[in-house]
């Protein structure tokens, strides 16, 4: 699915649907908790400091950057980036600056940030789009910066993949269930020099497998090894 179709698709679910109204919810603070558990410790597991510069990608009510806001004095408000409408007018921004645009034309300059963060976007992108989210991602970063990207994940087992891919795109049809294996050569064919498992735990809610991937752009005048 491409991303216009998917914030389309977000704007009629949360506005028109019972199960819409409830991710609402979830995307709140409370939910943070229990959908994006790990969020609670990401300003220390990325080290970010009061002059970081932030971007959130697919940032519903910006829920998470008001967490880390809470946690590190930014010097320059972190900026959220989500598609729909819907879920941006549930937001209540005090610490955040929140825009309505796309994850795969980013509406920023290149390297204005210094970490990028983007959660269970992925799942809703068809493989072109990704790359190009991927891509765009590595354009906005610093050099030195970094990017973590978190989605849910694939089992072994077909029918186990099928019932979570229901659960997990109720009112969006399309979804693609990635591993880290899968993601990170995405990372790679985007442009990124380096590579890794972030190893996000734990996430409580939905009961369903993450991959968690963090992704560095070189420093200036870093070389590959030979």
């Amino acid at each position: 699915m491409t991303a216009a179709r998917v914030g389309r698709a977000y704007n009629r679910w949360v506005k028109k649907s019972v199960s819409g109204r409830l991710y609402g919810l979830l995307a709140g603070p409370p939910g943070l908790m229990l959908v994006n558990t790990p969020a609670f410790n990401l300003h220390e597991e990325l080290q970010l400091q009061p002059e970081t510069r932030l971007l959130d990608i697919g940032c519903g009510s910006g829920a998470l950057l008001e967490l880390l806001a809470s946690r590190v004095a930014f010097q320059r408000r972190p900026v959220g980036i989500d598609l729909s409408t819907t879920m941006l007018h549930l937001s209540d921004p005090r610490r955040a600056s929140l825009v309505e645009g796309s994850g795969v034309q980013l509406p920023f300059a290149d390297e204005s940030f210094d970490v990028v963060t983007c959660a269970h976007v992925a799942k809703h992108l068809d493989d072109t789009s990704l790359l190009l989210l991927l891509a765009e991602v590595r354009r906005v970063l610093s050099f030195g910066g970094i990017a973590v990207v978190w989605d849910f994940a694939p089992t072994r087992s077909r029918l186990l993949n099928q019932w979570n891919e229901f659960v997990v795109t109720l009112g969006v049809r399309d979804c693609i269930l990635r591993g880290y294996t899968t993601l990170s050569a995405f990372a790679l064919e985007a442009g990124f020099e380096w590579v890794g498992n972030a190893h996000l735990r734990p996430f409580i809610y939905p009961p369903i497998p993450r991959a968690s991937v963090i992704m560095g752009k070189a420093p200036v005048g870093w070389r590959e090894p030979p």
